[in-house]
């Protein structure tokens, strides 16, 4: 930690990013931190910018300031960024185009709280026990001895309530708790942020939800709920990616469930899998497709047909 607090004020040209389809801990994580480098930014050639390859979900626009963050295709540069910092991410692969900025003159600060991380920065910090990376950023932030404002804060406690499902699992530690109330103190509307990440859904998002149940498999020997979507169906219902957050925790809330998976086609073709658990370690069966990520969360992405990729979970099963 102590290392990339050097890095960080140190450097004068840092580029933050976060992984490709980002969710409300990479985005609330990333534009935190974005902030508060701004706020020591006392030399005029020392720049700060977020930049992803994707566009910031809608649920997420909410958020102060996430007008800042820039989509790596509109962005025109002259110059190298010196430091590339990526959250919420557990390899290079997943940060997308966005890893073009990375090149011989540029350090990578690596902050995430996966256990499948790579470890692929010059500076790593993995924290697995921390509910999320959020929490990881509050405790740079406070190390940095910048004051978190309420702006910050949103985004802080964002990330929080995403990774924890609204503190309802059980990556919850102490800690968690009392960085929220530290949040809450500065002024923090918790129930904006909670209505914005699991309140306020568009059509498109509940119809496919709807769908989604309607149509799950149960495979009752593996204790699995399942469902696919193809891009096809996406596209008839008019919705986008962001439309099917929340799937696969509505298909593992079935009461005869342990584990549930929900694959989606992607517009390349390959299907992007998303694993959740009530205890069984679903990293296991992520990295049999080469992904990973927690516990009882878990994803990947692949060429596989669904086909193969069911027959292969069931087997590991």
């Amino acid at each position: 930690m102590e290392s990339i607090i050097k890095k960080l004020k140190e450097s004068k040209r840092i580029l933050i990013t976060t992984h490709v389809n980002p969710d409300g801990d990479g985005i609330g994580a990333g534009l935190a931190l974005a902030l508060a480098l701004n706020k020591i930014n006392s030399n005029e050639d020392k720049m700060v910018r977020f930049i992803i390859q994707d566009d910031v979900p809608s649920f997420l626009r909410f958020l102060p300031h996430s007008v800042l963050i820039e989509k790596v295709e509109n962005v025109e540069l002259k110059y190298d960024f010196d430091c590339i910092v990526v959250v919420d991410v557990a390899n290079k692969e997943r940060i997308g185009t966005v890893v073009k900025y990375i090149n011989e003159n540029s350090i990578v600060i690596n902050i995430d709280h996966h256990t499948s991380n790579e470890m692929f920065g010059e500076l790593n910090y993995l924290d697995a026990k921390a509910s999320s990376v959020a929490e990881i950023i509050f405790n740079l932030i406070t190390k940095l001895e910048i004051a978190i404002d309420k702006d910050m804060g949103e985004a802080i406690y964002c990330g929080i309530i995403n990774d924890t499902g609204n503190f309802s699992y059980n990556n919850v530690s102490v800690d968690t708790f009392n960085i929220a109330a530290k949040l809450k103190a500065i002024g923090v509307d918790n129930e904006k942020v909670t209505e914005n990440l699991y309140a306020n859904k568009s059509e498109a998002r509940l119809k496919i939800l709807g769908l989604a149940l309607n149509n799950m498999e149960y495979f009752e020997k593996e204790k699995l709920s399942f469902f696919y979507l193809s891009n096809k169906v996406l596209k008839e219902y008019n919705a986008k990616s962001e439309d099917t957050e929340g799937i696969v925790e509505s298909l593992r809330s079935f009461e005869k469930c342990e584990i549930a998976l929900f694959l989606k086609e992607e517009e390349d073709g390959k299907i992007k899998g998303s694993f959740r658990s009530k205890g069984k370690d679903v990293n296991k069966l992520a990295a049999i497709f080469d992904g990973g990520g927690h516990v009882k969360a878990a994803g990947f992405k692949t060429s596989l047909d669904k086909e193969e990729i069911l027959k292969r979970v069931l087997e590991k099963l």
